[in-house]
């Protein structure tokens, strides 16, 4: 089954040109483009800043997940269970950076 993308996208959109694509991908993904790109996203993070030592890597990573999944939450593209497990990561992953420091 292949999604096009309706003609009378940038016509009807009132939101924001983001916003519509935004919900445009989340209907053609069945509501996991957001929550994979989040993901790989953090994971690149976590890649990106590996050389710095894995728990500062992983306190990067997970920071970075928290604050994109509020952001995505507040805008009501992945549900907020999703997001309060990417918040509880996140703040488990500040306290391991925290703690590896002392």
């Amino acid at each position: 089954m292949t999604h096009t993308l309706p003609s009378q996208l940038l016509t009807s959109c009132n939101e924001g040109i983001f916003y519509c694509f935004s919900k445009w991908a989340m209907d053609v993904t069945n509501g996991s483009f957001w929550i994979l790109m989040l993901l790989g996203f953090a994971f690149v993070i976590f890649m990106a800043t590996l050389r710095y030592g894995s728990n500062r890597a992983f306190g990067f990573g997970s920071f970075v997940g928290m604050v994109g999944a509020i952001w995505l939450a507040i805008l009501q593209f992945i549900p907020w269970w999703i997001a309060s497990a990417f918040i509880l990561t996140g703040v488990v992953g500040i306290a391991v950076m925290m703690m590896s420091e002392r």
